[in-house]
């Protein structure tokens, strides 16, 4: 009888190809990406993946533009970050 295979998820799809540590590369990659996200409208964690970069609530019916795989990135983050202490203003106000 085969073994199930816990350790890789969702990449476990993926058989003998690929390799190990690619496989637990994707695994937490899809592990954030399908994980409701808190939606920066409403607070609620009702955010989803649509489409590459295009996060909708399903509450508030929100839609954003984001990273691939989360809704914010790093790089956003440290820009916001950057916008608000210099005292910018954000492109729409």
């Amino acid at each position: 009888m085969a073994r199930k295979k816990t350790k890789l998820g969702s990449a476990s799809r993926y058989g003998p190809r690929y390799g190990s540590p690619l496989k637990h590369q994707v695994r937490k990659i899809e592990e954030v990406q399908r994980r409701p996200q808190q939606c920066p409208q409403c607070g609620r964690k009702s955010l989803h993946r649509q489409s590459n970069s295009v996060w909708a609530c399903r509450k508030c019916n929100a839609v954003t533009a984001g990273g691939a795989y989360a809704p914010t990135t790093t790089i956003g983050i440290a820009a916001k970050r950057i916008v608000t202490k210099t005292g910018l203003k954000e492109v729409g106000e």
